[in-house]
């Protein structure tokens, strides 16, 4: 049996839900969020149950993933009018999602990105991203689990993916489905033998969808690596909490005479190491002078300043410190 079949099923069971009139405003405005201090009444139900809120009329006010064990009681995928949660309601807000996405998936020279953006794509607490032929599947609630055949089979069909890697948030409370399922594990397909070569704008990376940090890459920062390799010409470049390199690699694409990484952790600078290596064919990274420091960030710079060093151009993209 794959992975993706051992995911927990969800009930036929729907769960009344009744929000006060402050909660009812924010579902009916489309807060995509119903929290437990904003529910007058409840049924009981299970996590991933689909819970029904309803106003303090009794009418309907939407309808969403249910998890009594999380102060976001309710995370809505409808708002409006009363509709089936189905095997067609899935498909036609995947389909949705995916137009968003033509352009990327229209080009050749990317083929990493986002597909499902949680809250703003209507899928609250889930994120889905492609890395060529692999889709990884991010969950911030347990209250997807028993639905994600719901969202993956149809994407796998639309995409053609071969692999599928759930991961999972550190917030997420460890029941004992997710940790039997785990994070890294590989739903569909075999798992992955090292990292998964992907291009962005052209370049060459590895990622790391089991182990590394988000998915495996900060697909966010795309326009920025590309802005810094639109001012790279030419410079000096400090890259300050390097991570596997990609503002590096888009500094030295980008004709820098010399990029110098700054990472506390080894294996960051070994991965940011090897991208700009699978870059080598370009001349402009292999003329780049690359160097890196592995050491607190704070202590590096401070030691840099002591020692009177200068760059022309200094990105400082550091990690979350909550």
């Amino acid at each position: 049996m794959s992975a993706i079949e051992a995911l927990p099923t969800r009930g036929e069971r729907r769960v009344a839900v009744h929000a006060t009139p402050a909660g009812a405003r924010a579902v009916r405005s489309g807060d995509p969020w119903l929290f437990d201090g904003s529910i007058s009444r409840s049924g009981e139900g299970s996590v991933g149950d689909l819970a029904v809120v309803f106003d303090p009329d009794r009418e309907f006010a939407g309808i969403g993933l249910f998890d009594p064990t999380s102060p976001i009681r309710v995370r809505l995928l409808h708002h409006g009018r009363p509709t089936d949660i189905d095997e067609r309601w899935w498909s036609s807000r995947i389909d949705s999602a995916l137009a968003t996405r033509e352009s990327l998936a229209a080009d050749p020279g990317t083929t990493a990105y986002r597909l499902i953006h949680g809250e703003n794509d209507g899928f609250p607490g889930l994120v889905v991203d492609r890395y060529a032929d692999t889709l990884v599947a991010k969950i911030y609630t347990g209250a997807w689990l028993p639905n994600l055949r719901d969202v993956l089979r149809p994407l796998i069909e639309r995409i053609g993916a071969s692999r599928v890697v759930l991961r999972t948030s550190r917030a997420l409370s460890s029941t004992s489905t997710e940790q039997a399922i785990g994070d890294g594990a590989v739903l569909v397909g075999d798992p992955p033998d090292g990292p998964i070569e992907v291009l962005e704008r052209g370049l060459r990376l590895g990622v790391d969808v089991v182990a590394g940090h988000k998915t495996g890459h900060f697909l966010d920062q795309r326009d920025n690596r590309a802005l810094v390799r639109s001012l790279a010409d030419g410079v000096e470049m400090l890259d300050v909490f390097s991570s596997t390199g990609g503002f590096s690699l888009s500094a030295a694409a980008g004709g820098a005479r010399s990029v110098h990484m700054v990472d506390v952790s080894g294996p960051a600078l070994e991965t940011a190491e090897a991208n700009l290596r699978r870059n080598r064919h370009l001349a402009e990274v292999a003329a780049c002078r690359v160097t890196s420091t592995r050491g607190d960030a704070f202590e590096v710079l401070e030691g840099m300043v002591a020692d009177g060093r200068a760059f022309d151009l200094v990105v400082l993209d550091p990690p979350s410190f909550a």
